[in-house]
């Protein structure tokens, strides 16, 4: 691991702790015109919304980050393994950090670092010593805006564009893609939410060197037991134009509210199907 991401990947984890202790409570329920606030005219803190993270389900939310504020969100650890005919592939992920910036009371600006990747790749069933590459991976760039219901509205909705720049080159998907995505969600009585997204993707194969078309969508709900403790359960879909077949997973994870700014989340993607990735995963999330 370089210096550079050992740093980051240090900071990450040490630097929510060491603000949780200054939070204070919020609260989004006050009748204020949020529009007047900015990139560098920020929020109050008394009127910033609650903190809903795009982690750790594959389901966005149509939520942005009040104006002026930071919030980060990290896959502190995260094993992915996935078989491909004869060969078979483990991904190591260690700090996969999602950046936000609030840039208006309706938008915010988000960029995503693979801080350090481990790629092994096995050809065959026969192969004992994978193939392994370990770096810097992808970087994306994206946008939310939040279109309809923020704060403390019952029903939300969401738009997120964004682009994925090759970085990891060896470890990385090998060439740009670009995507859209369209959140939503609904409150229902007694602390249950019900959600969903379509995610299109005009994603990149490796060895056809040739861009195809990945639909993705999810449906989600989660229930808050305690202040201090949510549970979410998510079904996932993903139709592979180009091989015209499904993907499809459940997952499944509780997340822990150590306060209004910090929260940190584990959990599992349960493959249903031989084409689906097999994920495992604990991390974090916080904001100033």
């Amino acid at each position: 691991m370089t210096s550079f991401s050992a740093r980051l990947l240090l900071a990450s984890l040490l630097l929510p702790l060491s603000l949780a202790a200054q939070q204070k409570p919020l609260n989004d329920t006050i009748a204020v015109d949020k529009h007047q606030y900015s990139l560098f005219h920020p929020t109050p803190r008394k009127y910033m919304r609650p903190m809903v993270p795009d982690r750790p389900g594959v389901t966005e939310n149509p939520y942005t980050v009040d104006a002026g504020h930071f919030q980060l969100e990290s896959d502190a650890f995260r094993l992915v393994n996935g078989d491909a005919g004869s060969s078979r592939e483990r991904d190591i992920y260690l700090n996969r950090v999602l950046l936000k910036i609030g840039l208006s009371d309706k938008t915010d600006l988000q960029v995503g670092l693979d801080s350090y990747l481990i790629n092994k790749r096995w050809a065959t069933p026969e192969t004992t010593t994978p193939e392994r590459h370990a770096r810097f991976g992808d970087m994306v760039v994206r946008v939310k805006h939040n279109l309809l219901g923020d704060d403390n509205s019952r029903f939300a909705l969401g738009t997120i564009g964004y682009v994925r720049l090759p970085t990891g080159h060896e470890v990385g998907e090998g060439g740009t893609e670009l995507g859209l995505v369209v959140p939503v969600v609904y409150k229902l009585p007694h602390k249950w939410n019900v959600g969903g997204q379509v995610q299109t993707e005009w994603n990149y194969d490796r060895e056809t060197a040739s861009h195809f078309l990945l639909l993705t969508p999810t449906a989600t709900i989660d229930r808050e037991f305690c202040p201090w403790l949510e549970g979410f359960a998510e079904l996932v879909g993903a139709w592979d134009t180009r091989q015209a077949s499904w993907r499809a997973s459940v997952n499944l994870g509780p997340q822990f509210d150590v306060s209004d700014n910090l929260q940190f989340d584990l959990g599992t993607h349960l493959a249903l199907n031989k084409q689906t990735d097999r994920e495992y995963f604990v991390g974090f999330s916080f904001r100033i």
